[in-house]
């Protein structure tokens, strides 16, 4: 009698633990708030107001340049980000820290274009990741993409509204400076998270059928 060889099971995507999306995901939620902090709903901004800068130059300097450098990074994140998540959200979050603590400490206007686009290049990126990693969940996959996409509508929308209130109890300065702690901590939590990953063992390859599973006859 034959005993067929067992099939050789599918090989699996390769994909990371989910809780990898926690340092990403975080840090897209908040560069997606600092894209519309600038702004407000009641008024002037007073980041333009301090600055003494006109509405174009604070449209270019302040939105422009952010979703250009932020377009520009995002096909990188995206390519790579599947794979080295940790690899590349942690440059991203050192550029996203240093745009942010340029714009909170700038003495002029002059600084705002730089540190608005270190901050675009870096929230295009982790946005990338964090889609990326999304695309390879091998369950939960539509769930969290309606969490983030949620979630980011939610940042862009708050955003102005929250940062007009502390700007008018403190300066707009202060609005940046608690987004630099909040950047900073999705740094460490990125960085806690990957050497984690790096650290859990793998999995054994599959080696192939054993000795008592090859064809019999008899």
């Amino acid at each position: 009698m034959y005993v067929p060889t067992p099939t050789q099971r599918a090989s699996q995507p390769t994909t990371g633990p989910w809780w990898l999306l926690i340092g990403p995901g975080f840090a897209a939620l908040i560069g997606l708030f600092l894209l519309t902090v600038i702004y407000r709903f009641d008024g002037e901004s007073p980041l333009q107001i301090d600055l003494g800068i006109s509405s174009q130059s604070l449209l270019l300097n302040g939105v422009v340049a952010y979703v250009v450098a932020a377009a520009l990074a995002f096909p990188a994140g995206l390519l790579l980000g599947g794979r080295f998540p940790t690899s590349v959200t942690v440059p991203a979050l050192v550029f996203m820290l240093l745009g942010v603590v340029l714009v909170a400490f700038m003495p002029s206007s002059g600084l705002l274009l730089v540190g608005r686009v270190l901050n675009g290049l870096g929230a295009g990126a982790v946005l990338g990741v964090t889609v990326a990693l999304i695309r390879r969940l091998q369950a939960g996959r539509g769930v969290a993409a309606g969490v983030m996409a949620g979630l980011g509508v939610l940042a862009l929308v708050i955003a102005p509204v929250l940062g007009g209130l502390l700007s008018d109890a403190t300066g707009f300065r202060v609005v940046f400076i608690v987004a630099a702690l909040f950047v900073f901590v999705a740094l460490v939590v990125a960085g806690i998270l990957g050497i984690v990953a790096l650290a859990k063992p793998k999995p054994l390859p599959y080696a192939g059928p054993s000795v008592s599973e090859t064809p019999q006859r008899h």
